[in-house]
């Protein structure tokens, strides 16, 4: 073989490498998409209750309008989905669609969060509060006082929901077992209309609007408000599984900045009830909850919107926790199989505020 072929031969390996690199490179190009998760990474998974006025800020913050033309998601970079259109019946339903995959980041009450995380095992942590107060139990014109209900049938959203384990605290409060009264799981959107029923029930606790309708339709009056149960209690709070958490922290992050920005416009709006926003925010409250604008402002004065984790949080998450064990709803036992060593340990590691530190500070 002589000098030219020699170079010839080299030049054409040479050349047969190159090729061959950058199909391998094209290759892994290509693949890549194939091999990430079927939801991209800045899409959001949101779980939340079925016309829960709690969790409005996820609704405002969808808003464009409020946002003057770009949402705050929008804003931040996240987009979001509904987990499931037209939401959840219960903060329990939802915590089994995390369980399931099918939701990423969700709104819903702690207690159900709670609950499910311990005696279920759902992968999940606390980052932010939504809301404290805002629930009523709605009772019949002919009960007056605590001791008329029982052998009343009351309904709740669910064993699980922070509706049901106020209702355990007030009969406590009240010398009252649950056992002489009967209990019935019932979609909060069909409550007043159960109280209407052939067979109808005696009374419900409820998220708002729910107890709020009921009142101006002339179903049912208020016996006690989630404030009258337990004054400024915890209620809704931002649940995240752990394994999108820690896949995506970043759109964690400015989900929480929306929802921060989100909180701090209702709350400003609320504060100028002849506002344009005010307006524009109990119009996202119609579309939301498909109730009518008066249902909507009277309810909307009595829930209290926030995101901030404090001690005051924190506390309550810890008596709340202290509680559902006394319920024997959760046991202490299984709390420690999930690695717990008690009730203020449990709130200290369950409850991760270093997200929403990120998103306040950035």
């Amino acid at each position: 073989m002589d000098g030219a072929q020699v170079k010839l031969s080299r030049s054409f390996l040479v050349f047969v490498a190159v090729i061959a690199i950058a199909t391998a490179f094209l290759v892994v190009i290509f693949a890549v998409p194939l091999l990430m998760p079927s939801s991209p990474s800045n899409t959001v998974r949101v779980g939340y209750l079925t016309a829960d006025l709690h969790h409005l800020a996820y609704f405002v913050a969808k808003n464009k309008t409020v946002g003057s033309g770009q949402s705050f998601f929008e804003k931040y970079g996240v987009n979001v989905t509904d987990a499931v259109p037209g939401g959840y019946a219960s903060g329990g339903v939802e915590m089994d669609a995390f369980l399931a995959g099918e939701v990423d980041i969700g709104f819903l009450g702690a207690p159900p969060a709670i609950i499910k995380h311990i005696n279920g095992g759902v992968n999940t942590t606390v980052l932010a509060q939504v809301n404290d107060i805002g629930s009523a139990l709605i009772v019949k014109p002919s009960i007056n006082t605590p001791l008329d209900l029982k052998g009343k049938t009351l309904a709740v959203p669910s064993r699980s929901s922070i509706q049901y384990f106020l209702l355990l605290y007030y009969l406590e409060q009240n010398s009252i077992s649950i056992s002489e009264i009967s209990i019935i799981e019932v979609a909060p959107n069909l409550m007043k209309l159960k109280m209407l029923a052939p067979e109808p029930i005696d009374g419900f606790i409820a998220w708002e609007p729910f107890p709020t309708d009921a009142v101006i339709s002339g179903v049912g009056k208020i016996l006690a408000t989630s404030s009258d149960i337990w004054p400024r209690h915890l209620d809704c709070v931002i649940v995240a599984d752990k394994t999108f958490l820690a896949q995506y922290p970043a759109v964690v992050v400015n989900f929480l900045k929306a929802h921060i920005e989100a909180t701090d416009w209702i709350n400003s709006a609320k504060l100028n009830a002849g506002s344009s926003n005010y307006e524009l925010l109990v119009n996202v409250g119609v579309d939301f909850t498909q109730r009518n604008s008066t249902v909507v402002q009277e309810a909307l004065s009595r829930i209290e919107y926030k995101y901030s984790v404090d001690l005051a949080f924190l506390s309550t998450f810890t008596t709340y926790t202290d509680k559902l064990i006394q319920y024997k709803i959760v046991t202490t036992a299984n709390l420690q199989a999930r690695g717990y060593s008690d009730i203020y340990n449990f709130a200290e590691r369950y409850v991760d505020e270093s997200y929403l530190d990120q998103a306040r500070s950035g």
